[in-house]
């Protein structure tokens, strides 16, 4: 089942793709990169203002507004999956960063960065504790865990300077043929009681550029055509 789920996303992803990769290519969109850093302050968005969101990198659609500061380039998955599309985070934000070297925060806009990559301060298996009686402050192992992580980022700009830090939970978006995907950056994650490691997905690197862009673009289609090749699963018979 999970495999003809990742062959329908590669090859939905490769269909929502497809219109930019032609404009890219006409020498439109993607391929005019902004020769400055722009700052758009008109406004706020209405997603991504903090408060109630939960810290999970995979959010919702919606509906993609105009962004003058959209910067087009892929977002890449724990799982090898990269997402092409314009990427912007809130409007009238820049990323908050807490610089691990200076210890403080900066503020970094969006088109002023080249690359942002994961780096993993640790990761382990939580066991799971409960109070062994109601009033009695002993706990005991319920045998159960779930895994944990801490991340930070390594943040390359435009003139190759480079931060090491925390991001405490913001969004980047990605946009796509209208539709803009919500992913959210943050320092810790938590999984599902029971669930591994492995399955607790994260956004390991953000990179800008039309040429990155279509890289990504060019091995979804890749994927989605070697998926269509593969032979289906045989069923058992009784």
């Amino acid at each position: 089942m999970k495999t003809w789920l990742s062959i329908g996303l590669l090859a939905a992803v490769c269909l929502l793709a497809a219109p930019f990769a032609a404009r890219v290519a006409a020498g439109e969109g993607a391929a005019a990169e902004p020769p400055a850093i722009m700052f758009v302050d008109d406004g706020d968005d209405e997603e991504g203002q903090g408060g109630s969101s939960p810290v999970n990198p995979f959010g919702t659609t919606k509906e993609a507004v105009s962004r003058k500061d959209a910067v087009p380039g892929y977002l890449s998955l724990s799982s090898d999956l990269k997402v092409p599309g314009r990427i912007y985070t809130t409007r009238a934000k820049r990323l908050k960063v807490f610089n691990l070297k200076r210890n403080l925060y900066e503020y970094v806009p969006v088109p002023a960065i080249k690359r942002m990559e994961v780096s993993i301060d640790w990761e382990r298996l939580d066991k799971e504790w409960r109070f062994k009686d109601a009033g009695n402050p002993e706990k005991v192992y319920t045998g159960r865990s779930y895994p944990a992580r801490q991340l930070a980022w390594r943040i390359i700009l435009r003139n190759d300077h480079e931060i090491l830090g925390h991001i405490l939970g913001q969004p980047l978006y990605v946009e796509h043929n209208g539709k803009a995907e919500r992913f959210l950056l943050s320092k810790r994650q938590k999984g599902p009681m029971g669930s591994s490691l492995q399955d607790l997905l994260y956004i390991n690197a953000v990179v800008f550029g039309a040429e990155a862009y279509n890289q990504a673009v060019e091995e979804l289609k890749q994927k989605a055509e070697a998926a269509e090749t593969e032979p289906a699963p045989a069923k058992l018979t009784p």
